[in-house]
């Protein structure tokens, strides 16, 4: 006898398809275990059932107590197991006000802009559209200004009426605030932190059109969108039309989780909610090599460059060869989503770009 279909259907929705010893989502390829064989007087309950992948399963059955070797599986360890994986993936009570509780609250009220997504750049929104729903990756090292960059999108995006989601994974929230209107008001954020404004910077910082607008900018602080979930509850749930995620290397996935299958989530959410999400990723210093520009063979693998819509490189020459000329430029390698790619636009941080080259292959 095999479990009846209603307790199929509980126990698989309980784990989220999971197996529940080693953690994996296998979909199709998972199968029902009785903790307490049927032949030993074990019955068709879901208390006696435990969802297992096919290597797991294989596993618990596996042990030969007349030839025994390593530790079985005890009756008491799989439960214990079981009702650890259905308290990660099942809501604890199951009514509707449960469910209605669990939904987070839209931060925003529904949406009347319909205007598109900016850079803020005129030749950058020319080559490198934004279309809603899209997720966009910035990468670069330590130093290329990533965060500045887009404090600037940012910035013009609030003031032509969008709605934006600061997901603050390194700084306070307050930290950002400032950095953002003062990337606004052309006013130096050190001189904000250390009290050396002077009387005419704080009227430009008290007259920015950011802070006129200061509603429709959320600025989350780390410790309620460390995990993944929050994440995609922010992005689905919050109203907002933009949504940045300051940086990527913060977040924590679940054990049972990867980078490729969050993406997956976050490209189908983002689409689904017409959501664009801004992503910051921090690469390492580029090693033995002569061009110090990021390339794509610095993320740890190509889900990155497969799932992201619009994929930017940052990448500051100052960081790495002296040249006056350079010290303020920032390079903008558009590898994914420009009309047409690749490109590299040079800028001067953060005010204007000074020219749009074709990158060398």
């Amino acid at each position: 006898m095999g479990f009846p279909t209603s307790v199929a259907d509980d126990v698989l929705v309980r784990c989220g398809r999971h197996c529940c010893l080693c953690g994996k989502y296998v979909g199709q390829k998972i199968e029902l275990h009785h903790i307490k064989q049927v032949a030993d007087g074990g019955e068709d309950t879901a208390d006696n059932c435990i969802p297992l992948c096919f290597d797991c399963h294989a596993e618990v059955k596996a042990y030969n107590p007349h030839h025994p070797k390593g530790r079985k599986f005890t009756e008491k360890e799989l439960k214990g197991h079981r009702d650890k994986c259905y308290e990660r993936y099942s809501l604890k009570n199951n009514d509707s006000s449960a469910l209605n509780s669990e939904k987070p609250k839209s931060i925003f009220p529904p949406p009347e802009n319909t205007s598109l997504i900016r850079w803020g750049y005129p030749e950058q929104d020319k080559l490198c559209p934004v279309f809603p729903g899209n997720i966009v990756l910035v990468a670069g090292c330590t130093g290329t200004k990533k965060s500045t960059y887009l404090h600037h999108v940012v910035n013009q995006n609030i003031i032509s009426g969008h709605r934006v989601v600061y997901c603050c994974m390194k700084d306070k929230p307050f930290d950002v605030s400032i950095e953002i209107i003062s990337e606004n008001a052309h006013v130096n954020v050190e001189y904000i932190k250390r009290g050396m404004v002077t009387e005419e910077d704080w009227e430009k910082l008290t007259s920015s059109q950011v802070a006129s607008n200061s509603e429709n900018l959320a600025l989350i602080p780390y410790n309620e969108i460390s995990e993944s979930n929050k994440i995609l509850d922010i992005v689905e749930n919050s109203g907002a039309e933009i949504v940045v995620i300051d940086d990527f290397n913060g977040i924590m996935l679940d054990d049972a989780d990867s980078v490729e299958r969050f993406l997956y989530k976050l490209k189908n959410i983002a689409a689904q909610s017409q959501t664009v999400v801004f992503v910051i990723y921090n690469l390492s210093i580029p090693k033995q090599r002569i061009d110090m520009r990021p390339m794509l063979r610095d993320f740890p693998s190509d889900s990155y460059y497969r799932l992201f819509d619009i994929i930017q490189l940052l990448y500051k020459p100052d960081l790495f060869f002296y040249d006056e000329d350079d010290k303020e430029r920032l390079e903008i390698i558009i590898v994914k989503g420009a009309l047409k790619v690749p490109y590299t636009i040079k800028l001067l941080v953060p005010d204007k770009i000074t020219g749009v080259f074709s990158l060398a292959e």
